[in-house]
């Protein structure tokens, strides 16, 4: 009697986990096509153009060339042949292509350098840029810290950071030139080690503060963490759960560490995040279908949706507040491949959307 009852309820327990599994990796969505306003492909990028950083006078640095092989994706080896490096791209001349970024610094290696999440800290007094990107080298997990020298279009490099807290760094977000938070998407790095701790739903991930001389987890028990960003006053932080579809808002305290104010739930798997400046409404690049894009990595020929979500918040002086969820752009894959990052420029009214492993394209935002 007993034990019928025992295997019943673990029957229907691994039921419902499978049938989480499978709502989560999109099987039952349905694709359409769906722009803002006329969309093209910009030029000089066909690598990937992973995550974005936008400057207050137009300039877009992105991350391409990304190898996420320790978060236990099976890789084209087209992929796995990409260069990883930094371009350039200014809202101000839409029209122009996407243009790479020289490298100075005798302790950095750009051979070992394959970037992920990345960030700019900007200090309106000085004028000086400081860059942060997540580099998953072969060795270890670092984040990179570069001087931007906008005249010339080169990136000097200041120092690399390595800590055993970093085990597979999605993104990161600066709030000073000094300190920055970030996220791991998981512990294990193994091929075997992650794909478990998908499919057994382990909360493995976590967000950390870095204050200038030591990391700390801040935020434990994540569940896939990735994308994460700060409001535009820096007293919130944006961590993109894709697994949860949803985003969660954290209240900055004052030693920097974070509380959980309020979750933003998507139905859709959000990938990375932009916080429009002055408002501080969200624009998040989304996988819509998550199998699709495992697909994709295992081989590049196999197309997957694409997909931008904003998310506006009804009172801007509060960003903990009611908001309102609208769909700006979604696209089968035929256009455009495995999106991950979309940034909005206010003056000229465009978005530029990153993909993980392909090209990126602009579209002007007349409506959505």
């Amino acid at each position: 009697m007993w034990w019928k009852i025992i295997i019943t309820v673990a029957t229907l327990v691994a039921l419902q986990h499978i049938l989480r599994i499978l709502y989560i990796m999109g099987f039952h969505k349905q694709v359409y096509r769906h722009y803002p306003g006329p969309c093209r492909i910009v030029p000089g990028i066909d690598s990937g153009a992973e995550n974005i950083a936008l400057l207050s006078n137009g300039l877009a640095l992105i991350t391409s060339g990304i190898n996420p092989v320790h978060m236990g994706f099976i890789l084209d080896e087209k992929i796995l042949a990409h260069r990883g490096t930094l371009f350039l791209f200014d809202f101000n001349h839409p029209e122009n292509s996407a243009i790479e970024l020289k490298f100075t610094g005798k302790a950095f290696d750009l051979s070992r350098f394959s970037p992920h999440g990345i960030s700019a800290y900007e200090d309106h007094k000085s004028g000086a840029v400081t860059i942060f990107a997540v580099n998953h080298r072969s060795d270890v997990e670092v984040v990179e810290v570069f001087q931007f020298e906008q005249k010339t279009l080169t990136l000097n490099h200041r120092k690399s950071i390595t800590d055993p807290l970093m085990r597979s760094v999605n993104d990161v977000v600066a709030v000073s030139p000094e300190t920055f938070y970030l996220t791991n998407d998981g512990h294990a790095t193994s091929f075997i080690g992650r794909n478990l701790e998908t499919f057994l739903q382990l909360t493995k991930g976590n967000v950390c503060y870095y204050d200038g001389n030591e990391l700390r987890v801040v935020v434990d028990k994540g569940f896939g963490d990735n994308g994460i960003t700060a409001s535009p006053d820096y007293k919130f932080v944006y961590v993109a759960q894709p697994f949860n579809m949803r985003v969660n808002v954290f209240e900055r305290n004052t030693d920097s560490s974070l509380k959980l104010v309020q979750e933003v739930y998507l139905g859709t798997s959000p990938d990375d995040i932009f916080v429009e400046p002055g408002n501080g409404n969200l624009w998040i690049g989304c996988q819509p279908t998550l199998h699709t894009l495992l697909d994709h990595l295992k081989d590049v020929s196999v197309i997957s949706p694409s997909q931008v979500i904003h998310v506006k918040w009804e009172d801007s002086s509060r960003l903990t507040h009611t908001y309102s969820v609208s769909e700006v752009f979604q696209d089968p894959g035929d256009f455009l491949t495995a999106s991950t990052i979309a940034t909005y420029h206010q003056k000229t009214k465009g978005l530029l959307i990153g993909t993980t492993t392909d090209n990126m394209a602009y579209c002007r935002v007349d409506a959505f």
